[in-house]
């Protein structure tokens, strides 16, 4: 046994990961007493599911005032068995009157960035378009971008400002003329501004090169559907979630629309904001990106790890980057392997991927309360404690699959489970 486990622990640092020894030595020797009681794989995911569900109870009952409720989930997919953890609990919003469950969806918030990303990656291997093309080039309504490149878009470089803020239009026609005006007021494009208005403007103008190739107009919301998110089997994952049929959480209000002010405007459906999913949604995604289909896998990730930021390790479309020597830590943990990635919407939830090891993970979470414009004080403390928890039993789930594994007991595995 100590021979196997070591073995998977040597194969976690040659991915890259970064952790405490001390802290992994307790992490082993829990999954040793579990391997030593001869449970089957179903049993001793069954421990660490319990372990999961009474710290995510602790973890909703202790941040009541700033997470209300939450959907979250440990991954481990390969070739010869999948297990899968999930667990919800709390309410979709601070009235108390609806609990989470495995059907609710979420606002995903800044999340969206990463599909759009990658739904324009599947369009420059159609060949629509180019990287070096110029934005203005391929949608004249942004004339004043000037020389700015679907490149610039990607890695949100320099800076691009509005004249006027977007939100300050009344409809949705005065919102797209105020984010017409789009501009580059810093022309350095050796590091990386986060900002909305880069993917809200490739979003417009994918829909104009789109609907040009095909001959029929089509909008943003159709371009994800049909390439993207029906290909890939991403059900649960939808722009304008029908309040009739699932449960919604994440968007701190009552009606169901997205919370992003400037997405409500422009129509609920953009590139930047506006996607709901459930945890179960997640997962397929991480299926897609780990098994290379449809994108190539290598351009994803090739592209995210060496961009400058002004913001902790922030590389194309916002999406979070571990830092390659464990310095720094971001919604990525040091844990996971390098060329691990992460992105974190401003509702608060967090999509975790981990493509070397294999390993998935998501917080979806209900942190805003109905009409507010952010999240509580204390948010982010919250969040990095229960992602340093969720950390450590996905690392317990990881050492018992990988040693399942070695010793040829395989079998798909999927538990679901309610906090308190």
């Amino acid at each position: 046994m100590d021979e196997k486990l070591n073995s998977i622990l040597q194969t976690l640092m040659k991915n890259g990961s970064t952790f405490d020894r001390e802290e992994m030595k307790r992490v082993t020797e829990e999954v040793k007493q579990v391997i030593k009681k001869d449970y089957s794989i179903h049993d001793t995911l069954e421990v660490v599911t319990k372990d999961l569900i009474e710290n995510s109870s602790e973890f909703i009952h202790l941040t009541n005032r700033v997470i209300s409720g939450l959907s979250s989930c440990i991954y481990l997919p390969n070739s010869d068995g999948t297990y899968s953890i999930t667990v919800f609990g709390g309410t979709t919003n601070y009235d108390g009157q609806v609990e989470v469950d495995e059907k609710t969806i979420f606002d995903l918030a800044s999340i969206t960035k990463l599909y759009t990303f990658i739904l324009t990656l599947s369009f420059m291997e159609k060949g629509f378009l180019r990287r070096e093309d110029k934005i203005k080039d391929l949608d004249s309504r942004f004339e004043s971008l000037g020389d700015y490149t679907v490149e610039h878009v990607l890695k949100m470089s320099g800076t691009i400002k509005t004249d006027g803020r977007v939100t300050d239009g009344k409809t949705e026609e005065e919102a797209l003329k105020i984010l017409e005006t789009v501009y580059v007021s810093d022309s350095d494009f050796s590091y990386n501004n986060y900002t909305d208005f880069g993917f809200i403007v490739l979003s417009k103008v994918l829909e104009k090169v789109v609907s040009e190739k095909l001959g029929k107009s089509m909008t943003f919301e159709e371009i994800m559907n049909e390439y993207l998110l029906v290909p890939w089997g991403l059900t649960d994952t939808v722009f304008h979630p029908d309040k009739a049929k699932y449960q919604i959480s994440g968007n701190g209000n009552q009606e169901g629309l997205v919370h992003d002010p400037k997405a409500r405007l422009l129509g609920g459906a953009v590139g930047s904001a506006g996607l709901f999913a459930t945890s179960s949604a997640l997962k397929r995604l991480a299926d897609n990106l780990f098994k290379v289909q449809n994108v190539n896998y290598t351009s994803l990730a090739g592209t995210i790890i060496y961009p400058n930021s002004k913001q902790s390790h922030k590389g194309y479309a916002g999406i979070y980057q571990k830092h390659p020597l464990g310095l720094d830590k971001t919604f990525v943990p040091n844990e996971y392997a390098t060329g691990s990635f992460a992105h974190q919407g401003f509702t608060g939830s967090v999509a975790i991927f981990d493509s070397a090891n294999r390993i998935h993970n998501s917080i979806l979470v209900s942190s805003i309360g109905d009409g507010e414009l952010k999240k509580p004080d204390g948010f982010i403390d919250a969040l990095t404690v229960y992602q340093m928890m969720l950390t450590k039993i996905t690392l317990k789930a990881y050492l018992l699959n990988r040693y399942y594994e070695m010793v040829h007991q395989n079998e798909n595995v999927e538990i679901k489970g309610k906090a308190k």
